[in-house]
């Protein structure tokens, strides 16, 4: 078999083993994307249609990277290519399929860095409350969505009174976003879940869609992409993820 060509002996294993959890662990230059690729290979020589793939990483240029291998590896393949995309991109098509749910007009504004910051510092002014610096409040706002928390949970446990300022901003800063039809980066994946967790019928019918998951640089995900990630791959847990504890670049914002 074409895809099982070129492989070591670790590689080959982790290919094959293709139902239930599997984890790689795999530092640089130990060809984890070459054994992603043969994997889901292997998974559509199975018989695993490929619509029913879904890959995720972290970069567009690595969706964009996997994709082109499973294609020079593949071929044209019948009935479409697995989908390998970023958990931002993944959470921005799923919101647009589900935007009654999610509770956004379908052709909602995604706000970039430079929308946020004209946003805030507008707010802090606005407020009296120039004493704390915009990209601050941004970070910890961010952080905060991660971690699956809203500003109305920061409102009633805020402990001291700068989580208290924080979360006076954040509710006005959510407030604009409803203003605008847009959401942030970060809305991306925080409305997602929300999406998953409180429409059963919508987590069923993605569950249907992808039944066998793979998620590279797995070691950056932060709780709601977790999250995201164990609500999708339930009840046949058919995940591959793929991670160095070695390379995480993002636990400054919450990855785990």
């Amino acid at each position: 078999m074409k895809h099982l060509e070129g492989l070591n002996e670790r590689q080959k294993t982790a290919v094959l083993a293709t139902e239930g959890p599997v984890l790689i662990v795999a530092g640089a230059g130990a060809g984890k994307t070459k054994t992603i690729v043969h994997r889901i290979a292997h998974l559509i020589s199975q018989g695993t249609p490929a619509r029913n793939i879904l890959a995720v990483t972290f970069t567009n240029k690595a969706a964009q990277e996997m994709r082109e291998r499973v294609r020079k590896l593949l071929g044209d393949i019948p009935g479409g290519a697995p989908l390998a995309t970023t958990f931002h991109a993944l959470g921005a098509r799923l919101l647009r399929e589900f935007h009654t749910e999610a509770g956004l007009v379908r052709s909602f504004a995604i706000w970039d860095r430079d929308d946020q910051m004209r946003t805030v510092k507008r707010l802090v002014k606005e407020l009296g409350m120039e004493e704390y610096q915009p990209r601050a409040v941004l970070s910890s706002i961010s952080r905060r969505k991660g971690e699956g928390e809203t500003y109305q949970e920061l409102e009633r446990d805020a402990a001291h009174f700068r989580d208290k300022a924080i979360a006076r901003l954040w509710r006005a800063y959510e407030g604009a976003l409803h203003e605008e039809g847009a959401v942030d980066f970060d809305d991306l994946l925080s409305k997602t879940l929300t999406v998953m967790q409180k429409n059963p019928d919508v987590l069923a019918k993605l569950r249907n869609r992808w039944t066998h998951i793979t998620i590279d640089e797995y070691q950056d995900t932060n709780r709601t992409q977790y999250e995201m990630a164990r609500l999708l791959a339930l009840p046949l847990n058919n995940l591959c993820v793929v991670g160095d504890g070695d390379q995480n670049i993002y636990s400054w914002r919450g990855a785990e």
